[in-house]
């Protein structure tokens, strides 16, 4: 009996299946993602080819930044095929919530969502400039490579990409659909660390890896704390937009990126971490 429940990990479906379940929609993302980005690439190139002239002179002036567009249009094309697994896992960790479920207040509610924004601008600007203070940031090219094209794209574009696309399909993949899945499987623990792991490694190269790891464990765990979807996106976005606006702004970095600024931000950010664990919650 114990052999079988080992085999079958304790609900009658095998290991192989659930790592299938697990593996299953990434996969199906990132082959929508690809197809979306082969076609709407031949197309902009067929496009700027055809017409030529000022046309063209203008998109291949602006490529990074349409690179970039395409990249968002086919993050969000990405994730259609795995909405109805984000709806069916939204509705199973709803039916499974148990305990109190009161009325939260207005304020309260304001209160909360304001703390989320705190933590993730205090965390995601101090774990920057931990990375950038030990020279860490440095040590890895296919970053910096990352880092320009993410950089090159203009501003206001950048604030759309990296403040709600970029946040909307990575947590519906990630804590949305994979996330849920191994908390099904393996419990919320091991399937925070698992899921962490998977959006480091989703990242691709060592310094986005390192980040996306620790970012990917506190994502999941405000998502288990708050109970709504909603929160670890807020998180996501808050996070994103800061780094992002502060890439902007030497003279907020000059102040931030310092030993001292550091133990600031990641003291603020213990203090929200804390307040996270202690304070209310949506449900």
């Amino acid at each position: 009996m114990t052999e079988k429940r080992v085999r079958n990990g304790g609900d009658g479906s095998s290991i192989f299946q659930k790592v299938w379940e697990v593996l299953f929609p990434f996969l199906l993302y990132y082959l929508a993602f690809n197809a979306a980005y082969l076609i709407l690439a031949f197309l902009y190139q067929t496009t700027v080819n055809r017409i030529g002239g000022a046309y063209g002179q203008f998109m291949k002036a602006n490529e990074v930044t349409i690179s970039g567009l395409t990249g968002g249009v086919c993050s969000l094309i990405g994730i259609l095929p795995l909405l109805p697994m984000l709806k069916k896992e939204l509705q199973v960790r709803a039916e499974k919530k148990t305990g109190k479920t009161g009325t939260v207040s207005v304020g309260t509610r304001i209160f909360i969502l304001t703390r989320i924004v705190v933590f993730a601008v205090s965390i995601s600007l101090g774990l920057n400039a931990l990375l950038t203070l030990t020279g860490f940031a440095e040590t890895s090219a296919a970053y910096r490579q990352v880092a320009d094209r993410q950089y090159g794209v203009s501003f206001g574009i950048g604030l759309i990409l990296y403040g709600m696309v970029s946040p909307l399909a990575e947590e519906a993949l990630f804590r949305g659909v994979i996330y849920n899945r191994l908390r099904r499987f393996l419990g919320a623990f091991a399937g925070i660390a698992v899921s962490a792991l998977f959006f480091g490694l989703f990242h691709g190269n060592l310094v986005q890896g390192v980040y996306g790891t620790v970012m990917g464990i506190l994502l999941a765990c405000v998502y288990e704390r708050q109970g709504s979807f909603f929160a670890p996106i807020l998180f996501h976005a808050a996070a994103n937009l800061a780094v992002y606006t502060a890439a902007y702004l030497p003279e907020v970095q000059a102040v931030l990126f310092t030993p001292a600024g550091c133990a600031v931000l990641l003291a603020a950010a213990a203090g929200c971490a804390w307040a996270e664990l202690k304070k209310d919650k949506f449900v």
